[in-house]
């Protein structure tokens, strides 16, 4: 885990401020996924590394198109 760590820390501070500040907030917000008791985790303890989202009712499928608008955005 600790080559991961020091990955994210070289990706930091190549980055500019802005992009940096998004990966942080996407490593922290997944920290914070991860660590809550809630369903949309896997069950701690047992070595899962499934997440697990739950369904959304009327939800819209995210397309390639989407993925691409939302990366030039």
């Amino acid at each position: 885990m600790s080559g991961l760590a020091l990955e994210v820390d070289q990706t930091l501070q190549q980055l500019d401020a802005v992009t940096a500040s998004r990966l942080e907030r996407l490593v922290r917000d997944a920290l914070a996924l991860v660590r809550t008791n809630s369903p949309l985790c896997a069950v701690a303890g047992q070595g899962a590394s499934m997440i697990r989202f739950p369904l959304v009712q009327g939800g819209k499928s995210i397309t390639n198109d989407d993925v691409a608008r939302l990366e030039d955005e």
